[in-house]
């Protein structure tokens, strides 16, 4: 929701024309102002090169707002709550004065793979995770006053494990009880979920965990196969520095087959390459790009036969 309940503003009638208006005439010009004020943001702090997600500009929207209901999470009357975009500027500040994505990450998940990583509780604050994705159109029921058929696609599950173990579920909405607090549980309907821990251990590791129903992924990018990108804002958590990026392991797995690892920030893109002179001549690249899912990443390559020396490297590109 956004303020547009008696707000000053500007009008069309001339060029320094400000007038009082009520409803959504204000309400969106309030919300759109402020989403477009974010994406300016952004692309001041990492390029217009890499833009922002669609499903992080929602993400980021819904994880920063204000609790406008009488219960804590969302509602069939205030939605998420009120939008703050103060808050949502200083949470992409946060997020890119980290170095390590701690805030905001932006992952590509595939089929049968999930998302995992560790954050430490600031204390003293809820620890808030939120995962955001543009799900790909679903079959639309028949005209009826308020249907509640399953619309979602790829059904992707949030949530936060606990230092000791324990399981913490996002928000549920019950479309038949509308007027009823949200609880927690297994959410089956929404491509958002959100997880809240109210009160964390300071200092306490958090893993995050997102996997999804089913084996494969359908993709809403034209031309990709199943995979999903997903958006995922995390606040109440303490930053923490970025692993050097290194070959950390390098094996020999089969005769004609090299297996490499390194630690990686989950929501960066790597890419491998290689040369076959370590001190001339251009890198090739070895892989397309790599999203990481988890805390480090591991890759098989092929190396042709009759080559006796190959060099390889590892980079960040975005």
């Amino acid at each position: 929701m956004a303020d547009g309940v008696n707000l000053y503003s500007t009008v069309a009638t001339n060029d320094s024309s400000y007038a009082v208006y009520n409803g959504t005439s204000m309400a969106t010009p309030n919300t759109c102002g402020s989403l477009a004020l974010l994406i300016e943001l952004h692309s001041r702090l990492y390029g217009t090169n890499q833009p922002m997600l669609a499903s992080s500009l929602k993400g980021l929207a819904i994880h920063t707002a204000d609790e406008a209901g009488s219960s804590a999470g969302p509602d069939y009357r205030f939605g998420w709550g009120l939008l703050n975009a103060r808050k949502a500027a200083l949470l992409v500040q946060s997020n890119y004065a980290s170095g390590s994505l701690a805030h905001i990450k932006e992952v590509r998940l595939t089929g049968g793979d999930y998302i995992e990583f560790l954050v430490v509780a600031a204390g003293g604050q809820a620890l808030i995770a939120t995962a955001q994705w543009n799900d790909p159109a679903g079959t639309p029921p028949a005209a009826s006053l308020d249907p509640t058929n399953r619309m979602l696609v790829n059904d992707l599950d949030l949530r936060i494990l606990s230092p000791s173990g324990a399981t913490n579920f996002p928000w549920v909405l019950d479309p038949v009880a509308r007027t009823n607090a949200a609880t927690t549980g297994g959410n089956v309907r929404d491509n958002v979920e959100q997880v809240v821990v109210s009160n964390p251990v300071t200092n306490g590791v958090y893993t995050v965990r997102i996997t999804h129903k089913g084996i494969n992924l359908v993709a809403a990018t034209p031309g990709a196969t199943n995979e999903q990108w997903v958006s995922i804002l995390v606040s109440g958590n303490v930053a923490q520095q970025p692993p050097p990026l290194v070959i950390t392991s390098i094996a020999m797995s089969s005769s004609n087959t090299i297996a490499l690892k390194w630690d990686s920030v989950v929501g960066r893109v790597y890419q491998v390459q290689h040369r076959d002179d370590v001190g001339t001549g251009a890198w090739s690249d070895s892989t397309g790009e790599i999203s990481a899912t988890k805390t480090n990443v591991a890759v098989n390559l092929s190396v042709p036969s009759g080559v006796d020396t190959r060099f390889y490297r590892v980079v960040q590109l975005r």
